[in-house]
């Protein structure tokens, strides 16, 4: 029976699993080498390719919260689904040293996001604009981008442990690593910085996925 796998948490992590997951089904958990790991069976791979996808991420996504709302968890990027619960035991028993280090350095930690806009007009032009142009458009865009994510990781303050960023589409999406305590400070700096980049949205927080070290499937 395959099994649609939410997260792992340490064992010792307190607090409730919500009652049902993706598609109304159970949330379950099995326990193992110190770690605890949650998922959901379905009858078949069919009956969970049948639920609506945005259905399904939405039910997904409000599982990973109410965990992680109590304590700190390394979520599996949706879909995954293994074969049954033999399946993800040996997983868990293979993966178990570095599940381990990564839940304890980041058990305090969160995520919160930032996407900076693009500016759509860049690098198009008119018919007669050259390859030349085109390329300097991109190049433009590409340096305000950055200009932009350096501005916010600097307002992001010493709180601020790691942060990343990439391109996403026209736009540039930045990710900072901080503590719990510190979500408020950040979320207040970022937003008055943000009145002088027009179309910021800042997220979170949310789980640290894009700091975990650890082969994740």
């Amino acid at each position: 029976m395959p099994l649609l796998a939410y997260c792992m948490m340490e064992e010792a992590a307190t607090g409730e699993r919500p009652v049902a997951g993706v598609g109304g089904a159970t949330v379950e958990e099995v326990r193992d080498s110190g770690l605890r790991c949650l998922f959901s069976r379905f009858q078949s791979a069919e009956d969970l390719s049948r639920i609506p996808a945005v259905e399904s991420a939405l039910a997904f996504h409000q599982v990973l919260q109410a965990l992680f709302g109590q304590a700190g968890l390394i979520p599996f990027r949706f879909p995954t689904v293994v074969e049954d619960e033999g399946a993800l035991l040996r997983f868990l028993r293979e993966q178990a040293p570095g599940y381990t280090a990564e839940l304890a350095r980041l058990r305090h930690m969160v995520q919160m996001e930032i996407h900076i806009p693009g500016n759509r007009e860049a690098g198009t032009g008119t018919l007669a604009a050259t390859g030349r142009e085109y390329l300097e458009g991109r190049q433009r865009q590409a340096s305000e981008l950055k200009a932009a994510a350096e501005k916010l990781r600097q307002a992001g303050g010493p709180s601020v442990a790691e942060w990343r960023q990439r391109q996403s589409g026209q736009g540039m999406r930045c990710y900072a690593l901080l503590p719990r305590d510190g979500v408020a400070g950040f979320q207040q700096a970022i937003q008055v910085l943000s009145r002088s980049l027009p179309g910021v949205r800042l997220s979170g927080p949310w789980p640290p996925a894009e700091f975990v070290e650890v082969k994740n499937s």
